[in-house]
């Protein structure tokens, strides 16, 4: 029976850390998808376009993207590079701050973070 338990608390503790490495692996998916998609929203809202894409419509879409995630700790910053017109970039980055589920193991926050950039085409 005692051995019994050890190897019950073995295994109990493997699952927790295989669970809680998935969260964190579907977390960064998640940061890295809405960073891509806000990139190729702005690069098609350009300057010239009819509706140009503004910070706050480029973040909405980061974080409409990212809906799985907690909005509260999702973190959109984005970089004209000069400017919104067609030829120039702009770089949006992503960053969530994700609290551990499992408390023993660590106690601080993990900050995922992506970068994509794309060139404005209008």
């Amino acid at each position: 029976m005692l051995e019994g338990a050890l190897v019950f608390m073995v295994f109990a503790v493997m699952a927790a850390g295989i669970m809680e490495i998935g969260i964190i692996g579907f977390a960064a998916n998640s940061v890295t998808f809405a960073a891509h998609r806000a990139a190729r929203y702005a690069s098609l809202r350009g300057g010239t376009s009819g509706h140009a894409a503004t910070v706050a419509d480029i973040q909405a879409a980061a974080t409409a993207t990212a809906a799985p995630l907690s909005a509260s700790n999702l973190m959109v910053t984005v970089t004209w590079l000069p400017n919104n017109q067609p030829g120039n970039s702009v770089q949006v980055t992503v960053a969530y701050a994700i609290g551990p589920s499992i408390r023993p193991i660590y106690a601080t926050a993990l900050t995922l973070r992506s970068t994509a950039r794309a060139r404005i085409v209008q």
